[in-house]
């Protein structure tokens, strides 16, 4: 039987490897790249940084609390770091609490594949993921729209969704609607 070794390879020279600490500085820059619309404020420079630095460990507080059991993974597409995703592998679902993709790496697929990786996992399992996406300033929910996610609450400013394996109790009520 192998072990874990830290990482998981999904094809196409796609890999999620779990953070270390010398990604600090790469998880900031996603953080900073994902969120544009901090940067809209109309003040100083050194106030924006502030402002994302703040935001950065609220963000960082908060999943610790609400996801004390969450799996934290950079992305790697060809042995590059690419983005970085946060799962909590809960019992019920399988939680999406963050997705970011380098600005340079987006429109290449690796989003919707590392997407598709975990979809075909949960399948396995017989469980749904689950995500929530900014309403404004983000253009990811035509994308999980495009995975198969549906509206399950708007929430302003959030559209909470939720993916269904086939044969789920749930994907087959929803096309029924």
């Amino acid at each position: 039987m192998n072990g874990f070794n830290g990482s998981f390879m999904l094809g196409d020279g796609l890999n999620l490897r779990l953070v270390r600490k010398s990604d600090q500085g790469l998880i900031f820059q996603l953080f900073m790249e994902s969120r544009p619309w901090l940067s809209w404020a109309d003040a100083s420079s050194d106030f924006i940084r502030d402002l994302y630095e703040q935001q950065f460990k609220a963000l960082r507080a908060g999943v610790e609390s609400v996801y004390p059991d969450h799996l934290d993974f950079i992305i790697e597409s060809s042995g590059s770091a690419a983005g970085r995703i946060i799962v909590d592998l809960g019992y019920a679902d399988w939680r999406i609490s963050e997705l970011q993709v380098l600005k340079r790496a987006r429109g290449l697929g690796i989003g919707s594949n590392v997407i598709k990786g975990l979809q075909a996992a949960a399948t396995r399992g017989n469980l749904p993921l689950t995500l929530s996406t900014p309403m404004f300033g983000s253009n990811s929910f035509p994308l999980y729209q495009r995975l198969g996610f549906q509206v399950v609450q708007e929430q302003a400013p959030m559209y909470h969704l939720a993916w269904f394996p086939p044969g789920h109790p749930m994907d087959v009520l929803s096309k029924t609607q």
